[in-house]
């Protein structure tokens, strides 16, 4: 089976480490950003199946980095997690606009989480076999 590659974007430094162990450990290989713009750098040089990023960060937020991706790439992941603990409809909303965002409230656990992007991962790889069986008949 392939290493399926994951981002993490959190200006907190001790959340994004926690994260990184537990889908290391998952066997997912792990790759930190602090914001936004240290994400869209590293998504421009290499690939990632999934993306986890906190709504509230410096420089360039979660919503700001959907945004980005969805208008001027480089790509956008096909699972994304946005999480957040704000309460706030219009801070909730948009996440509507981008096909595969999940919006995941806080307080979750990190094993959550874990569960959340392993199951989007699943359900994609099994609906990318249907579309392929489809396309074959």
């Amino acid at each position: 089976m392939e290493t399926k590659r994951i981002l993490i974007v959190d200006d907190d430094s001790t959340v994004a480490r926690i994260l990184i162990r537990v889908f290391e450990r998952a066997g997912f290989a792990a790759q930190t950003a602090s914001n936004g713009k240290q994400a869209l750098t590293l998504l421009a040089d290499q690939h990632f199946d999934a993306l986890v990023s906190d709504i509230q960060m410096p420089h360039m937020d979660g919503r700001q980095l959907c945004k980005h991706l969805a208008t001027k790439g480089p790509y956008f992941p096909r699972c994304v997690l946005i999480v957040t603990s704000r309460s706030e409809e219009e801070e909730r909303s948009w996440v509507s606009q981008y096909p595969g965002v999940t919006l995941a409230e806080k307080p979750l656990s990190p094993k959550t989480l874990l569960r959340m992007v392993t199951r989007k991962l699943q359900d994609q790889a099994q609906g990318d076999a249907a579309d392929g069986e489809k396309r074959a008949a």
